[in-house]
């Protein structure tokens, strides 16, 4: 009877799945550039998921540059800096890294004097 509680234990413990947060943060596109998709990933994984945006609303999604967006996702526990890429309207790409969702509610990227992808956060 014990080992059977143990091991019904065990089970659930493996499939209860990872819980994840609603996690939003306001993103201000200073990059020059507009942009027609966000998306996000644990910071140094490849594991992007896209802003999830509501269907209800009928506006088009594009940021321009100068513009700014809420970006909505599904934060994983704990994880708090994120890796955040940008499609442009051009069909080019540009990453922003390690960035602090957990501190910081406005985002701004943009690139720095190289053409390097940079960002502040507040």
């Amino acid at each position: 009877m014990r080992t059977t509680l143990i091991t019904a234990a065990a089970a659930l413990m493996i499939a209860t799945p990872a819980f994840a947060d609603d996690w939003d943060f306001i993103l201000i596109n200073s990059s020059g550039k507009s942009i027609k998709a966000i998306e996000v990933s644990p910071a140094g994984g490849a594991t992007w998921q896209p802003n999830k945006v509501d269907p209800d609303m009928k506006r088009d999604a594009t940021v321009k540059a100068g513009g700014r967006m809420t970006v909505h996702f599904d934060k994983a526990g704990s994880q708090c800096r994120y890796d955040i890429k940008a499609t442009f309207t051009d069909d080019t790409s540009a990453t922003w890294s390690s960035i602090n969702v957990c501190d910081n509610s406005y985002i701004t990227v943009k690139y720095n004097a190289a053409g390097a992808p940079t960002f502040t956060a507040n």
